[in-house]
């Protein structure tokens, strides 16, 4: 372990690898010296970036999986244990708002949908993960959030729900598992330019929200990515339970 490279030797798993910020915090992971587990559905793209991290050394494998589906879950656990070694660092980074809607518009599968995907994944990722942890005595669990789980925006009623509750899980698994030697935090990124946003005016976007960027833009996925890494890195050694605000000042 050195300066520059502070999780060389250590085995990490990252949910929702895919996607924008997934592969940045895997990017990240990587440079800092970590054997990486790439998880999400999309087999293709997983392998894209796996192919891509390899070509820069790295040491990554991937293991498809829906992380709403427990069974799938269990296997993916023991197919990352299998390729890296104990995972002493776990992202759960899958996530997202897949619609946005009035409370009163919201119908029962939608509400569902997204706890289960912001809420319950991450739980059940974390317990998967969480036990081997807590029989060797060492890991660090860090759960990707969102702004609006402190402060509701316009028309995410559900996803906001699911990332406060996400926060609390994290104050209560650090709680919980602080005696054996792991540490659970989280992050709250404020609006992050990704993909995602390609087809949106980001003006209109932070209008609407009703509450302005103090730096003046949005962040990059990697200034997401790095506050991550510190999280899980032994920097943050005596830090757990912790919500880190990553919104460039939104909340001041």
């Amino acid at each position: 372990m050195t300066a520059d490279r502070p999780l060389e030797g250590l085995g990490a798993a990252v949910t929702g690898a895919t996607g924008d910020i997934g592969g940045a915090i895997a990017r990240v992971l990587v440079d800092q010296g970590a054997r990486v587990a790439l998880m999400a559905r999309r087999v293709e793209r997983l392998e894209a970036l796996a192919g891509e991290l390899r070509s820069r050394g790295a040491d990554v494998c991937v293991a498809p999986c829906d992380v709403t589906d427990a069974d799938a879950i269990s296997e993916a656990a023991a197919q990352v244990t299998s390729a890296i070694g104990p995972v002493d660092v776990l992202i759960n980074n899958a996530g997202g708002a897949r619609f946005t809607a009035p409370v009163l518009d919201i119908a029962e599968p939608g509400w569902s949908k997204t706890v289960a995907l912001n809420l319950t994944a991450p739980f059940l990722v974390s317990q998967a993960f969480g036990r081997s942890m807590i029989e060797r005595g060492q890991g660090s669990i860090v759960n990707v959030g969102s702004l609006s789980g402190l402060r509701h925006l316009p028309g995410m009623a559900a996803y906001s729900a699911a990332k406060g509750g996400l926060f609390q899980q994290t104050k209560a698994l650090a709680r919980e598992w602080a005696p054996h030697g792991v540490r659970v935090n989280a992050v709250a990124p404020g609006f992050v330019d990704t993909s995602g946003w390609d087809s949106y005016d980001k003006d209109a976007v932070v209008a609407e929200a009703g509450i302005g960027i103090p730096l003046g833009r949005w962040a990059t996925a990697e200034e997401v990515a790095l506050p991550v890494a510190f999280l899980a890195s032994p920097a943050a050694s005596y830090i757990t339970g912790a919500v880190l605000v990553i919104d460039g000042g939104m909340l001041a």
